[in-house]
């Protein structure tokens, strides 16, 4: 039985013919939908006095009553951080596959400290190091070390460019050519504090940077990338992409858009009221595999496969993408 309402809610007429349960998502943001869907079903929401299903599509002027102080997504999520998966591991090396949205170091404010904050979960009593690192964004496979010796071993190998990378990543546009190679100088925008600009020539504080790249699969508006740079510089992959008018996509930073059905999708219809939401969640960025000589001059390759979010939108695209191209010129 409705109790009190926590909140009282008036369908405005652009709002009219979106169902019950799109209205309160997008009235109450970051409210968990199973909890909304759940308060509808228990009766603890109501319109113009009367209990009604989820799907009750609303009119201009509705009111509509929520009796119960719904928690958000983030508070329902579990508050224990799950550890990141092993890939690799040796008697001086750990190769884990770092999850998006996690930092490698603590960031400025300390208040998220990353992979960092994990080592002593990841092997209780170790001296694990992080020798490298991969934006908050990107996921895949990340090396750490075990104790000084082989931080000091991998911090040559990859100071030498001894470690060789490979990214895949998504991109707005379609290269020209199947392969080529990136050399763009890179420095700091001083426009944007934290954030990174490519330059044609050499500049006081700019460094030189290389990548090559290799056209896996092209689509109408989009392409699937290999990436590997020869060089190790801040945001250096999204930034060359960028310079070379192939932003890649849910890159809001370097000039990247979302990946969405409608763009992609013939007929694609969205439902009234509802924003539609990217097909790829995030920065479409993957370090899928990564070559080292271990401490003791074993050769290593970690390959780690497309995770499930990257996956299942790289799926989307080559379902609806009706100009899809061979992969070779």
């Amino acid at each position: 039985m409705l109790t009190t309402p926590r909140h009282v809610l008036v369908v405005e007429p652009p709002l009219a013919g979106v169902q019950l349960v799109d209205f309160l998502a997008g009235a109450l943001p970051g409210r968990a939908p199973v909890r909304l869907r759940q308060a509808i079903g228990a009766g603890e929401v109501s319109v113009n006095g009367e209990v009604v299903l989820a799907n009750r599509r609303l009119r201009a002027g509705d009111v509509v009553l929520l009796a119960a102080e719904l928690p958000t997504a983030a508070a329902v999520a579990s508050p224990a951080r799950q550890l990141p998966a092993v890939h690799f591991e040796s008697a001086s090396a750990l190769v884990i596959e770092k999850p998006p949205g996690l930092t490698t170091v603590p960031d400025r404010s300390g208040r998220d400290t990353g992979v960092h904050g994990l080592l002593e979960a990841l092997r209780p009593g170790q001296d694990l190091r992080i020798v490298h690192r991969l934006d908050r964004d990107t996921s895949g496979c990340l090396v750490l070390a075990k104790g000084i010796e082989a931080a000091r071993h991998f911090d040559v190998q990859f100071r030498d460019g001894l470690v060789q990378k490979t990214y895949g990543a998504l991109v707005h546009g379609v290269p020209a050519r199947a392969t080529l190679t990136i050399d763009a100088w890179l420095g700091p925008d001083r426009r944007r504090p934290g954030k990174v600009v490519a330059a044609a020539a050499e500049q006081p504080g700019f460094r030189d940077a290389h990548t090559d790249v290799v056209r896996i699969e092209s689509f109408a508006r989009h392409a699937l990338l290999a990436l590997q740079p020869r060089t190790g510089r801040s945001h250096q992959l999204r930034v060359h992409l960028q310079s070379i008018g192939h932003p890649i996509v849910g890159d809001s930073d370097y000039g990247g858009e979302p990946l969405l059905l409608s763009a992609i999708k013939p007929g694609y219809k969205l439902r009234k009221g509802v924003p539609e939401r990217p097909l790829c969640p995030r920065l479409f960025l993957h370090a899928q595999q990564i070559c080292f000589h271990d401490l003791d001059g074993t050769a290593v390759q970690v390959d780690s496969p497309l995770p499930a979010d990257l996956a299942v939108a790289l799926r989307q695209l080559q379902s609806f993408d009706e100009r899809r191209r061979p992969p070779c010129d």
